[in-house]
């Protein structure tokens, strides 16, 4: 979902569809976000509708996303050289991409939060192994793409 202004376009689409209830972004220390929990197999078909949705229910801040955009451009261009990534994906993600910055230009980062970097081999190999404890809990079988709220048990 690396492309300039899309949630832009939702949220200004959910706002004309719901006059009476806007997107109000959510800002502060104590947020109320509700995470997307589906098995691995359903990842594939995971959308931008879906992003879009997800972004939205949770009013996530419009420069926010656009923060992201920087990395987003990063993690694409390092999947692109991975060869389990789909050429045929990468050039049609990468044309909307170009057609949108054509016309939008960059997104703006959020001067503060600026001082991304490359993450070290140790954070790499940290990452992997969270991830590797993460899969080897039980799953639910209820989990299957629904939400919850974070920290909730989804066993209950």
């Amino acid at each position: 979902m690396v492309r300039p202004r899309m949630y832009w376009e939702a949220v200004a689409s959910y706002n004309a569809a719901f006059l009476d209830q806007p997107m109000v972004a959510q800002y502060g220390f104590h947020l109320n976000l509700i995470q997307v929990h589906m098995p691995d197999e359903m990842a594939q078909n995971f959308s931008d509708d879906n992003a879009l949705h997800v972004l939205l229910h949770n009013w996530i801040p419009l420069d926010w996303v656009d923060h992201t955009y920087t990395y987003g451009m990063v993690y694409l261009e390092q999947q692109f050289h991975n060869p389990t990534m789909s050429l045929d994906i990468f050039c049609k993600i990468d044309n909307k991409c170009h057609q949108r910055l054509l016309r939008y230009g960059t997104p703006p980062a959020i001067s503060q939060w600026d001082g991304w970097r490359e993450i070290s081999e140790d954070d790499h190999y940290r990452l992997l192994f969270k991830h590797d404890e993460e899969r080897a809990l039980p799953k639910s079988p209820e989990a299957k793409g629904l939400y919850y709220y974070i920290g909730m048990d989804p066993n209950q």
